[in-house]
């Protein structure tokens, strides 16, 4: 019996079972066979075998009829660090010959080996091409995004009998650094492509294929033997697996009602055949990994369903679908909240403290400088001659992905200088993308909130809100990946933010987190709807001014409900994306826009007076853009006849 399987890789091997590419199991001095031995086949498989068309091949005994092959499959290798393609969702590819095999569709870090099958048919006699590609979240050969960053070495062709060909004009310890330098776009091929050249002969990529159909075998243990011409053979023994896995239980339970603690999701199944090799999990349509661990709160309470997939080492599925139900998980009062913060009142006084605010700010430590490129330094520069009181880093802290090694290379280095006067959000960077239940931003709470610590100035690791008072101002950090932690009505996020308003009915209130709900880079304005629920709550209880990052620019909003409505009783929202890492351009007129930038680093410097505040954005010192924005603002508690001083 397995249980909690967790198995992603091993799924993705087995997502096309048709094919056997894998390394020879019988290299040595008989012919090579592309069954490995003790392998789990199922349904038709075709098995490639090398050594000459002459070879003859036999399934328990009983001669197998073979077809001759020009090119048989082989295997490409390469030690690779700084692959982000599974949580970037970035687009990395592998070539042969001037066609796609495959993408890249795994991380790789400290120079782990990837492994790409290459199918038959793709190699042919003399000189190939091997061709390794950064790609964008865009396409594999798109070259005016942002590109994967990394470095790969040792590219080698293993084929089917197991020998290796290299390029001889590249040293196997070569270091080869793809990409853009993050966070460009408009790359070349140059940045982006790297080709190898591999020269096979005839012998090493002739064979034979025979088209296995595993269904007329009985389940259980069977043998392939190679012959060739001269004699030599060699034999795989082999598993035949048609019968599915069984699932015995699942976690939650059919009919479960669960009210506090965490939800763990896990299936037991046993396969008696070839083994388990793994599971997945959909939970009210999203996709999730098994095991996986959560606060029940971090789903809205109510009826769920869960769907279960077991997968053994043939390839064979089962799916148990449950439901369950989740109640509401009490909330003690002033939960998260930090209470009131120190403020120098250096520039304005205790009552008008200073909170200085951006996000997306520090490229990889191996990125180059450029003017449109990785200017963290020079915000920090800026952001201290602020003399702030807080500074607010509206999450992408750390590109591509917030470990806390990638933290403390980078960030630390500039950012780093006000840590201790810093009070994040968290971002989709920080998650590495991920967007389920359960998701991880360890290397961002690590570096916040101290390593292992499971709160602190980040907030809650396992949710990622909470607030505090500055000044006469009560202000309140969420997470908007609301697919790990809900924003939705009945969530554990949405249900606290309502009770902290309720709690701190303060005149001015100020809301930041991350991906903002109304966007100049996107059609009709509206960028991230799944924090809707949030926006209507905070209106609802007079929350005056929002901010967020994500887009990596300036947008300043006027007042407008959740709806996007011009509105004076409505929420503000400035977009500060301005921190240091790249821009994104493309801002377009939308509703309720009124200021708009996409070429200048800076920071959003906010005074905050005890019936409004003033906001002044500046750019960073140098001639690295001249974009400036500043105004002031009443509360929206504060009678019309009052300033906002």
């Amino acid at each position: 019996m397995v249980a909690g399987l967790v198995c992603a890789a091993a799924l993705g091997a087995l997502a096309q079972p048709a094919t056997m590419t894998g390394t020879a199991a019988a290299a040595g001095s008989g012919p090579a066979v592309s069954l490995q031995e003790g392998q789990a086949v199922r349904g038709q498989v075709t098995v490639y075998a090398s050594a000459g068309s002459d070879l003859k091949l036999t399934l328990d005994d009983a001669p197998a009829v073979t077809r001759p092959e020009s090119s048989l499959p082989a295997t490409v290798l390469f030690e690779a660090d700084g692959v982000q393609s599974g949580s970037q969702r970035l687009l990395n590819s592998l070539w042969v010959n001037g066609k796609m095999v495959s993408l890249i569709s795994q991380d790789y870090s400290g120079y782990a080996t990837a492994t790409v099958a290459m199918p038959a048919g793709v190699l042919h006699e003399g000189a190939n091409v091997v061709t390794v590609r950064a790609g964008s979240s865009v396409s594999p050969t798109d070259l005016t995004k942002n590109h994967d960053d990394f470095t790969i070495r040792n590219v080698r062709l293993r084929l089917l009998g197991g020998t290796d060909l290299a390029d001889p004009s590249v040293p196997s310890t070569q270091v080869i650094p793809l990409g853009d330098g993050f966070p460009g776009g408009n790359a070349t091929e140059e940045q982006v492509t790297k080709n190898f050249i591999m020269t096979t002969s005839a012998d090493q990529i002739h064979g034979v294929s025979y088209a296995l159909d595993s269904r007329q075998l009985a389940d259980g243990p069977h043998t392939l033997a190679a012959a060739a011409a001269d004699g030599q053979t060699s034999k795989v023994g082999f598993r035949v697996d048609n019968t599915p896995p069984v699932i015995g239980s699942t976690s939650p339970a059919e009919g479960e009602r669960i009210g506090s603690g965490n939800l763990v999701v896990r299936v037991d199944a046993t396969d008696s055949v070839s083994g388990m090799a793994g599971a997945a999990a959909v939970l009210d349509g999203r996709a999730i990994p098994v095991p996986d661990r959560f606060p029940v709160e971090n789903i809205p309470a109510g009826d769920h369903t869960l769907a279960v997939t077991v997968t053994d080492k043939a390839g064979n599925t089962d799916t148990e679908t449950v439901r369950f139900t989740t109640t509401p998980v009490p909330i003690p009062r002033n939960a998260y909240f930090r209470g009131r913060l120190p403020s120098s009142g250096d520039a304005s006084g205790t009552d008008a403290p200073v909170l200085v605010a951006a996000g997306d700010v520090a490229c990889a430590a191996t990125s180059k400088v450029t003017r449109t490129a990785c200017h963290q330094a020079g915000t920090a520069t800026l952001v201290q001659s602020m003399k702030p009181d807080v500074v607010t880093m509206l999450a992408d802290g750390q590109y591509d992905v917030g470990t806390l090694e990638a933290f403390q290379s980078s960030y630390d280095k500039s950012w780093g200088a006000f840590k201790d006067m810093t009070y994040p959000a968290v971002g989709n960077h920080e998650y590495a993308q991920a967007y389920y239940p359960g998701a991880r931003a360890d290397g961002f709470f690590d570096y916040f909130n101290g390593v292992g610590q499971a709160d602190g100035r980040a907030g809650d690791r396992e949710r990622g809100y909470y607030s505090y008072d500055l000044g006469r101002w009560h202000v309140v950090a969420l997470n908007s990946e609301c697919g790990v932690v809900s924003c939705a009505p009945g969530s554990g996020q949405y249900r606290w933010f309502e009770q902290d308003l309720q709690a701190h009915p303060n005149k001015c209130t100020l809301v930041y987190w991350h991906k903002p709900i109304f966007s100049a880079l996107t059609p009709g304005g509206v960028g991230n709807p799944d924090t809707t629920p949030l926006w209507r709550l905070a209106q609802q209880h007079g929350v005056d001014l929002v901010l967020n990052g994500h887009d990596h620019n300036y947008q300043r909003y006027a007042p407008q409900d959740a709806d996007g409505k011009a509105d004076p009783t409505g929420i503000r929202e400035i977009v500060i994306g301005t921190g240091g890492v790249g821009f994104h351009p493309g801002i377009t007129q939308v509703p309720n826009l009124e200021v708009g930038n996409a070429d200048t680093f800076g920071a959003l410097r906010l005074t905050l007076r005890p019936t409004g505040y003033d906001w002044a954005f500046t750019p960073e010192p140098g001639d690295n853009g001249t974009f400036t924005d500043a105004g002031s603002a009443r509360c929206t508690a504060v009678p019309q006849g009052q300033t906002g001083k």
